[in-house]
């Protein structure tokens, strides 16, 4: 017998997508625009991708690494890779890792671990 039902899983999916929604914060995304891979440095260009739904933690748990300076949860649907700029609230943060987070199988939503941008642009 399985520890959820498939109606169960698609129910806890869903709990985790309003708790994400009705944090009513918004970030926007940026991404390196293409051709413009300077080999990891701060000083690439980046174009708005557009604007998703995002639930923001500032303090994120002891047991990331001190480098990490908020976390953020996304929908499951959200592209958002490794190295792209979300502004959220008037600050411009990194994506350090994207991390797909899941109950029983079932992708319920993203969790992304940033790194402040202390110039507070997109662009470096």
């Amino acid at each position: 017998m399985p520890l959820l039902t498939d109606k169960e899983k698609a129910q806890s999916a869903a709990d985790v997508r309003d708790l994400i929604l009705a944090s009513g914060q918004q970030a926007t995304l940026s991404r390196c625009a293409p051709g413009e891979q300077l080999f990891g440095h701060e000083d690439e260009a980046f174009v708005e991708v557009g604007d998703l739904p995002v639930e923001l933690n500032r303090t994120p748990p002891d047991r990331l690494p001190g480098d990490i300076d908020a976390v953020a949860s996304v929908l499951p649907e959200a592209d958002v890779r490794e190295r792209d700029r979300l502004e959220i609230e008037g600050e411009t943060y990194r994506v350090q890792t994207v991390v797909a987070e899941r109950l029983f199988g079932v992708l319920t939503h993203k969790v992304l671990r940033l790194v402040r941008i202390h110039d507070g642009s997109a662009n470096g």
